[in-house]
């Protein structure tokens, strides 16, 4: 049993300020790490700057303090004296509010996010620096909270490194860093200049917050290795964790089999899910064999949706609460992970390591994921023996089909897989670690 702050007696945790672009939201793939790296912190010893008109969600923490573009805009205007503002534990009455400005803001996030339009990138990291955010109320913020650490994931948002930067400086504190994607090296494709513009600006403010931190962490191997070559730095493995205290109890196989996706669709990984369809429909052909569970937050389009229906064999259940991901996949025979074919997704996934397979290995489930054999999660699930991977249409149905046929070896292949998640994910020996290294940088 992994002790906590609370029962460790004269050890007092280090008091952690975590910079986030989005608020710490369990429900989002950030926010849920952030609750998976601090889920024994005591919430005196937590608190959040945050970057976005978004509610927090989590029982960790309950200290933040919020700077959001409207608010900067709103300064620009005149129409408020302040671009940032503390936030607490909400009331329900107040919260029905601000649910609207974060579904509006949510909205227009994603539309940029999905379209990756440069004028608006630019146009945004041109608000943050004609307004000053510096204000009296979050140098207030970050000297009554004291921090002995500051902790942050790396960001393509410009601002980003200059609140990492600003922080660090008003608090005299050691920072860790946390790089979930690739946001340094040059082995991206685009034919847009203006793509390679932003792309070299970014690797500036990469380099100066990398010298930056007093500890770096990447979320898999092969990032890691990269980064060494490239910042002659070291950049330790910090990955996600789940709980390996016990397999999970089985069942037998539902008929039909049941397959469970759960994640983003875009970013081209829609079409492997089209690619997982069409095999399911040629495998069903004679009688319905297996059922694709799509589960997922993104918008689906009518085009979309006709295109899984029209197989016959995809249900869509839209998004689902995180607390329900642990029945679900339970409750499922195989689970399904993909990658985008896209040469650019392709390129940018090449050392990025999608979280949600460690929920996977947790549920001691056969993991399938088709996808660029060299896109980090696939490699991983792959060079591991913990997945059947498939790098092709033909591959999908061969593999696929062979799987659906012997589901007497499903057990096996779950258990293999938890087993592998027990060794490496497992959040007795991460956490440990993890908090053992902050403590020694608070010593220091």
């Amino acid at each position: 049993m992994l002790v906590t702050g609370k029962s460790q007696g004269m050890k007092k945790q280090p008091k952690v300020l975590v910079i986030s672009r989005d608020s710490w939201n369990d429900t989002n793939n950030s926010g849920n790490t952030l609750s998976n790296l601090f889920q024994n912190w005591d919430t005196e010893n937590i608190a959040n700057i945050y970057c976005r008109d978004e509610i927090p969600n989590n029982k960790i923490c309950s200290n933040y303090f919020k700077i959001s573009e409207s608010l900067l805009l709103k300064k620009l205007l005149r129409k408020t004296a302040v671009a940032g503002m503390r936030v607490q534990k909400q009331e329900t009455a107040s919260v029905a509010f601000e649910i609207k400005d974060e579904q509006k803001e949510k909205k227009i996030y994603d539309f940029f996010r999905k379209n990756r339009f440069h004028i608006f990138l630019w146009g945004r990291e041109l608000l943050w620096k004609m307004v000053n955010w510096k204000s009296k109320e979050l140098k207030d913020f970050i000297k009554d909270f004291n921090p002995d650490v500051i902790y942050s994931p790396s960001y393509d948002s410009f601002y980003m490194h200059d609140i990492l930067k600003f922080v660090q400086k008003e608090s005299g504190v050691k920072v860790v860093y946390f790089h979930c994607d690739d946001l340094v090296t040059y082995r991206q494709y685009s034919w847009s200049p203006l793509y390679w513009v932003n792309r070299f600006v970014l690797r500036k403010h990469m380099d100066k917050s990398i010298q930056l931190a007093a500890k770096n962490y990447c979320i898999i191997d092969e990032q890691s290795r990269v980064y060494k070559k490239i910042y002659n730095l070291d950049f330790d493995i910090l990955y996600k964790t789940g709980d390996f205290t016990n397999f999970p109890q089985t069942h037998s196989p539902n008929v039909p089999l049941k397959l469970i996706y759960t994640g983003n669709i875009i970013y081209g990984r829609i079409h492997s899910l089209f690619s997982i369809a069409d095999a399911l429909k040629a495998i069903n052909s004679e009688g319905i064999k297996a059922k694709l569970y799509l589960y997922t937050a993104n918008e689906i389009t009518p085009e979309v949706k006709h295109r899984l229906e029209s197989s016959g064999s995809v249900e869509i259940m839209g998004k689902v609460p995180y607390s329900q991901i642990p029945g679900i996949l339970n409750d499922g025979d195989i689970l399904v992970h993909v990658e985008s074919f896209e040469k650019q997704q392709m390129l940018a996934t090449s050392l990025s390591f999608s979280t949600k397979i460690v929920d996977y290995l947790e549920a001691g489930k056969p993991i399938f994921a088709m996808g660029w054999k060299e896109a980090a999660s696939i490699k991983y699930l792959h060079d591991n023996g913990i997945g059947v991977t498939a790098n092709n249409n033909q591959e999908v149905l061969d593999k696929l089909k062979n799987l659906i046929d012997h589901t007497e070896s499903l057990n096996d292949k779950g258990l293999k897989a938890w087993n592998f998640g027990k060794e490496k994910h497992n959040k007795k020996d991460v956490l440990k670690n993890f908090e053992d290294n902050l403590e020694a940088l608070k010593k220091d």
